[in-house]
């Protein structure tokens, strides 16, 4: 009787978070959330899942949200103001390891049950950057076999990219834009290249995402703006969380 309670109470969370009940059962068993140091800011945020583990620092509920929607900045629309604000680190474990397909369905149930947070999935036409490749950029190379993705940075914080998505590049591009980014370049693989923002001549009121900008048209890409559909998760329901 137990298990079957349990399993209700698991599927009512899943419910709630935006879950399927097919993957409702992937959870943490013991978590530890504590609010932040007095002063952390969003330099101290930091987080890892490692096989059975969740550990976060430093972060707020609208950071986790945005990390589960690939890091893509506006996807998340709705909720009280402090789920931007304050910062908790969290502490999670689960009984056994928790494959990569079911992080997000653990971390949406554990907010669920700590925050109370219930959420929906909804779709509307919102401000979006696109990413366009008329024709592939000639500063970008295939990836060699064997390379491993990373993000390496100059002292001039230039950007230069190993092994490197097109889906990746542009999660990076929505941080540096503070909007959504589309991938609608066409190219498919891993790619090698780097771009240099502290080369371009900074204009009037211009700010590094604009410099950005103009350094990713000069590798060869397009760029444009338009209002088009997409899905973002709206905040229905979100409460400080429960003590531990």
């Amino acid at each position: 009787m137990k298990v079957i309670l349990r399993f209700l109470a698991i599927v009512a969370l899943a419910a709630g978070a935006g879950l399927s009940p097919a993957v409702a059962q992937v959870t943490f068993e013991v978590a530890s959330i504590h609010p932040s140091r007095p002063g952390a800011g969003p330099q101290d945020g930091q987080s890892a899942f490692r096989a059975d583990r969740f550990d976060a620092q430093a972060y707020t509920v609208a950071d986790i949200l945005d990390m589960l929607n690939g890091w893509q900045l506006h996807r998340v629309v709705g909720g009280p103001a402090w789920m931007t604000t304050d910062r908790f680190d969290i502490h999670a474990k689960a009984s056994a390891p928790i494959p990569p397909e079911g992080r997000r369905d653990a971390l949406m149930a554990l907010l669920a049950e700590r925050f109370h947070l219930s959420v929906h999935r909804e779709t509307r036409d919102i401000p979006t950057m696109m990413l366009l490749a008329p024709k592939k950029p000639a500063g970008l190379r295939p990836a060699a076999a064997g390379e491993t993705y990373s993000v390496r940075f100059n002292e001039r914080n230039d950007p230069t990219f190993t092994a490197q998505s097109m889906s990746a590049f542009t999660n990076y591009l929505s941080q540096m834009w503070h909007s959504p980014v589309v991938d609608r370049t066409g190219l498919e693989g891993a790619f090698d290249f780097s771009l240099n923002p502290s080369a371009v001549d900074p204009q009037p009121e211009e700010n590094w995402g604009d410099r950005v900008r103009e350094a990713v048209i000069a590798v060869g890409f397009k760029v444009e703006e338009r209002n088009v559909p997409a899905e973002v998760t709206v905040v229905d329901r979100c409460e400080r969380p429960s003590e531990n």
